[in-house]
């Protein structure tokens, strides 16, 4: 999936031939077909039509629809400019590792004042938050990242919980996260985190255990 910006044709361009690649080497999911409509939109210039798609997708955790969707609501594109609203959804994109999103949040910050900032921020951990009350392990990371890269000062202990419930779930790059952050914490941090992320593990994978024998009881 490609990234959309307004001043180039090559990354919408690059879309159709990855699109493409994709529906010769395998089949396409529901959100493929459906960011694809969105990015004609774009190029037909329907923006309203390409936000409701980008935002069902952003909404479903669509790390590149989210980008997407943050630079549309930027330029004032198929619906009023509202820079709190993009700034939500360039954070949710940079914690998915879309790393066009960091210059994104860069030029958004600069034109919030800092108490929406901070309220912004609230937003996305909450929402996080509620992602991985509902079973979510991709959030247990970004929350993680969250700590780190998103706050305005780092916070370490916390970040280090949710990289510990990571590489107890057997996240990728969980465990490289986890002992990086460690060398930052007292030795009392790290056993009070420890002893947090034990607790959350030990509830989530209860939770998720209860959820699967429903399932196949139903």
């Amino acid at each position: 999936m490609s990234l959309i910006k307004f001043n180039s044709k090559t990354l919408i361009i690059y879309f159709f031939l990855t699109f493409f690649s994709l529906a010769n080497d395998s089949v396409l999911t529901n959100s493929d077909i459906l960011f694809k409509q969105a990015t004609d939109f774009v190029k037909s210039k329907n923006y309203e039509e390409a936000i409701l798609i980008f935002e069902k997708l952003a909404k479903n955790s669509e790390h590149d629809a989210q980008y997407n969707l943050a630079v549309i609501l930027k330029a004032g594109k198929g619906k009023t400019k509202k820079y709190t609203d993009s700034l939500y959804w360039a954070y949710l994109s940079k914690l998915g590792n879309i790393s066009e999103a960091d210059d994104l949040v860069s030029e958004l910050i600069d034109l919030i004042p800092e108490k929406t900032v901070e309220t912004i921020r609230e937003e996305v951990k909450v929402y996080l938050e509620n992602s991985i009350e509902s079973g979510s392990e991709t959030s247990i990371m970004q929350l993680g990242k969250f700590f780190l890269e998103i706050v305005e000062e780092k916070e370490y202990p916390s970040a280090y919980k949710w990289f510990t419930v990571g590489a107890a779930l057997g996240l990728e790059s969980a465990v490289e996260m986890r002992d990086e952050v460690e060398e930052e914490l007292t030795p009392e941090e790290i056993i009070e985190e420890q002893d947090n992320a034990d607790k959350f593990f030990n509830n989530f994978v209860s939770k998720r255990s209860q959820n699967s024998k429903g399932e196949s009881n139903s």
